[in-house]
């Protein structure tokens, strides 16, 4: 096995279980544009995207404009969301005490978000500076864009690391930067991270072992 000097972690449904809160929020308020959407639904849908692919996918689903407040409000529900329900993903703190090697976040969340995110659950101490989101690059996820930032800002190349993901558009980055990647099987089946090009796995306990830590 290829020695790891370097792990890049997504943040939403890998450091953090948020998908299912921010998901319900927008099945609750596609309502109000006459969208019926399950929070399952949203999740397949929405899963590991930037808010800008929700604001068009909802132009889309509902062939309308938003209203100016939609937005807004919705970011505002999501934070009111994690306040009351944040937590880490199951296991991943012991991870991240147990690792000696550098570690950083590249997210497709808005820097405030993922920063918010990291401190409600008590994990902002294991990465501080080193979060970088799709803010700061030309292209989201499942753009290759962000990792490659992540692993130049980081001072490793690609072959020195490894993603940790969960998301179909998060893989898809991954392989398209040309570095490999675990990812969670929750959001998607294993099949279908198999698929996009990532090894399955199914608890973040298993992580040092699957890369030789």
């Amino acid at each position: 096995m290829k020695k790891i000097d370097c792990i890049i972690f997504d943040c939403d449904g890998t450091l953090v279980d948020s998908e299912p809160l921010t998901n319900k929020v927008i099945a609750k308020m596609a309502h109000e544009l006459g969208v019926e959407l399950t929070w399952e639904e949203a999740t397949r849908t929405f899963g590991g995207k930037t808010i800008d692919a929700v604001v068009y996918g909802m132009k889309e689903l509902s062939g309308d404009d938003l209203p100016d407040d939609w937005v807004p409000r919705l970011v505002q529900n999501v934070s009111e969301a994690y306040k009351d329900g944040l937590v880490p993903m199951d296991g991943i703190s012991e991870v991240l005490d147990s690792l000696e090697i550098p570690i950083c976040v590249a997210s497709n969340g808005r820097p405030e978000h993922v920063e918010n995110s990291l401190k409600l659950t008590g994990l902002y101490k294991y990465f501080e500076s080193r979060v970088y989101t799709a803010s700061e690059v030309s292209n989201p996820k499942p753009a290759p864009d962000l990792f490659i930032y992540a692993a130049e800002k980081m001072g490793f190349s690609k072959e020195q690391c490894v993603v940790i993901e969960d998301s179909i558009p998060g893989v898809t980055a991954a392989v398209r930067a040309g570095i490999r990647v675990l990812a969670l099987v929750k959001m998607s089946t294993e099949k279908e991270l198999v698929e996009a090009g990532a090894e399955p796995f199914t608890n973040m306990r298993e992580l040092p072992n699957l890369l030789g830590l």
